[in-house]
């Protein structure tokens, strides 16, 4: 029971060190999403957030409906996608109207969901249950087209 309080506590700090959507904001649609996206952060079950440096060539990229990921300048995969609004994601830890839409990568709708939120030039993508040890966060910043 210890545990389970730990990480509960340890969710909502996550969540709300995180950006809020405001008015001024970037809305997740399918559109907004098509562009390069260089990896700033990464943080998986309990592991500390891994900080990553600008020009990491560690790069995400989505054209209107495929995706490519980079690592260090090569391609490593790629595939198409498509998003869906979703508002199943974890609401316990998450603000209402966050996090809605989802993003379903080479049409696999078993996988673990994948959600996502643009907050200006910030992409922000979680999976999993942060409450139960196993999910995930990575933050991108939008960067010029490779």
């Amino acid at each position: 029971m210890k545990f389970f309080t730990v990480a509960m506590a340890a969710s909502l700090i996550l969540f709300s060190s995180c950006k809020k959507n405001n008015a001024n904001s970037t809305s997740a649609n399918a559109t907004s999403i098509v562009g390069s996206w260089e990896i700033r952060s990464a943080q998986n079950g309990m592991t500390p957030t891994i900080t990553y440096s600008s020009g990491n060539d560690s790069i995400l990229k989505f054209t209107a409906t495929t995706w490519l990921r980079y690592s260090k300048g090569s391609l490593v995969k790629s595939g198409t996608y498509t998003i869906v609004v979703d508002s199943s994601f974890n609401a316990l830890v998450v603000p209402a109207g966050q996090f809605t839409h989802r993003i379903i990568y080479d049409g696999d709708t078993t996988s673990n969901k994948k959600f996502f939120q643009i907050t200006g030039k910030t992409l922000s993508i979680v999976s999993g249950v942060f409450a139960l040890d196993y999910g995930s966060y990575t933050e991108y910043e939008l960067v010029p087209d490779m």
